[in-house]
């Protein structure tokens, strides 16, 4: 198939070709010169929670800092179980 670069370095990848590769809007690409010729791949992601010996486990990268999640979740969930959960934000 025959497909034109336009004026930005932009190339259309046909509708059945993203269809059939489960290409979206936003989908990551991988782009490699091969010699005279350049691929284009779809980037599969891997669902970064796993199940490892019996135990659910994220795999993937954290965007944030870590203790401050860790501290808010803690304080979400004492919260919802201790009776006097609405005083204890100052105690973590």
């Amino acid at each position: 198939m025959l497909a034109t670069l336009d004026k930005f370095g932009r190339v259309l990848i046909p509708k059945k070709f993203r269809e059939h590769l489960g290409i979206r809007n936003n989908s990551s690409l991988n782009i490699v010169d091969d010699g005279n010729r350049i691929i284009i791949e779809p980037v599969v992601e891997k669902n970064p929670i796993v199940e490892k010996d019996g135990i659910i486990v994220y795999t993937g990268k954290i965007q944030s800092d870590i203790d401050k999640e860790i501290r808010a979740d803690r304080l979400r969930r004492m919260k919802k179980v201790l009776p006097f959960g609405d005083t204890i934000e100052n105690t973590i």
